[in-house]
């Protein structure tokens, strides 16, 4: 089985385009490398500058002593073909390259692609792109992308991987990773596939053993069985899948085919492939975050029936009306657990599943903790829904209560806080428990959850 381990945890890396200037296309790898500590060889190839941001450069890959393990091209699309070459000769076997005016653009811009493809039959060289955002490894720390994403943030090292037709919305994932202090460990942008597809970045995911979650966006599925295959293995391995699939209509169809050159509506059944290996499909990005944040959890939603504690009896309704429609149960208390929780409550307070705390909660803000652990306790249920809104003024009691139940809980735990306090709802969502803002975005995931 092939790999692709030499281009992602390449050791050594020559820079193409070098510059010294750090927000330029060239200067960006080599900055976030610096600053980051890879500690593999940076090698700048600049024909007009002797050192580049401090590091000693070549005028040229021919003037290479012995082949980096990665080339990565931040020039002009009308000299990388040449750049391409001299590489090969020189014995590179991995590329990278970030120019964009081929497929994407015309029937010419094909052409150079074929003619750049021509220069890898035959070899056993790989080139990721042209026309993409490049990759990052967290755990070298190997940059070779020139994303604005980590300028004032660096990565987390985690278990979460990204692999993805548009660089653009990989950086918007790296972003909201960011926010959401959630581990990574790779992140791949394919661009226009010449060489390296998706099949083949899904099945190294696969087999990288410090990815557990693999995150997706697709446009096109090139080619199907081995794409098929990738996932499958990924399934085998226990590696979560969750997918964003775009240009599902014509109109999306027409933005990819000027996007990465991709045909979406090719008369691949997606979603038939998606069944067979267990990926889970989401709508956008943010749902894309939160189903990873739950799969690297380790926890499971082992059966339907959930419990809602609530300080606001429109909430407990809606949440009551959208769990049930999505196929989860809102059970009402046995009389055992009934006769447990009553005295918990305010005589406005009515005993039943949702649990409106109301506003007495306020007064007495052990109320929350308290009746949550009787709920947990009571093995009545397999996941815990907490909804609140606002409280300012016992903002930080409450975080504790959540944090005291997530880690008394053997079963999932969500909130719901809107409005809360941000510095309190971050310290909850480092806490590794999952918060949100609505209820759709959570009653989707519960809803999946349950289905897989």
């Amino acid at each position: 089985m092939s790999t692709l381990n030499a281009l992602f945890e390449a050791r050594s890396v020559a820079i193409v385009g070098a510059s010294d200037n750090p927000h330029k296309l060239g200067g960006r790898p080599i900055a976030y490398m610096k600053r980051l500590g890879y500690q593999g060889d940076i090698i700048p190839v600049n024909p007009r500058s002797k050192i580049v941001q401090g590091i000693p450069a070549i005028a040229s890959l021919a003037d290479l002593e012995k082949p980096v393990d990665l080339a990565v091209l931040a020039t002009p699309e009308v000299i990388v073909e040449s750049i391409v070459k001299t590489g090969i000769e020189r014995g590179i076997k991995n590329f990278v390259i970030f120019a964009s005016g081929y497929a994407e653009i015309d029937a010419e811009g094909l052409e150079k692609q074929q003619r750049l493809e021509a220069l890898f039959e035959g070899t056993d060289a790989r080139l990721l792109g042209p026309n993409c955002l490049g990759f990052i490894n967290t755990q070298t720390q190997l940059i070779a992308s020139f994303t604005t994403a980590m300028e004032n943030h660096p990565l987390k090292v985690g278990h979460l991987s990204f692999a993805g037709h548009s660089g653009a919305l990989g950086a918007y994932w790296l972003d909201k990773t960011i926010r959401a202090d959630i581990g990574v460990s790779k992140w791949i942008s394919s661009g226009n596939e010449s060489n390296v597809d998706l099949a083949d970045i899904v099945e190294y995911l696969a087999n990288d053993p410090e990815t557990h979650v693999i995150s997706l966006y697709i446009e096109a599925i090139r080619d199907p069985e081995r794409f098929e295959q990738a996932l499958m293995l990924a399934k085998q391995k226990n590696k979560t899948v969750v997918a964003l699939k775009g240009g599902k209509t014509a109109a999306g169809s027409r933005a990819t085919q000027a996007h990465t050159a991709s045909n979406t509506r090719n008369g691949v059944d997606y979603q038939a492939i998606f069944e067979r290996t267990d990926v889970i499909e989401v709508d956008s990005l943010s749902e894309m975050i939160k189903q990873c944040q739950f799969s690297l959890s380790g926890l499971s939603l082992n059966g339907g029936r959930i419990g809602v504690i609530s300080i606001s009896g429109g909430a407990g309704v809606m949440l009551s009306d959208q769990l049930t429609a999505s196929g989860l149960d809102v059970n009402d208390f046995s009389e055992p657990l009934h006769n447990l929780v009553k005295p918990l409550l305010s005589a406005h307070s009515t005993t039943q599943n949702p649990v409106d705390l109301t506003a007495a909660m306020v007064a007495q803000p052990t109320m929350l903790g308290d009746v949550a652990t009787a709920l947990i306790q009571s093995k009545e249920y397999d996941g815990l829904v907490v909804f609140m809104g606002l409280m300012d003024s016992i903002a930080e009691n409450i975080t504790q209560s959540l944090l005291d139940i997530e880690r008394s809980a053997d079963y999932p735990v969500f909130v719901i806080w809107m409005g809360g306090k941000i510095d309190c709802v971050q310290k909850l969502s480092n806490a590794g428990m999952l918060t949100f803002d609505e209820i759709p975005e959570l009653v989707t995931l519960l809803g999946r959850s349950k289905s897989k």
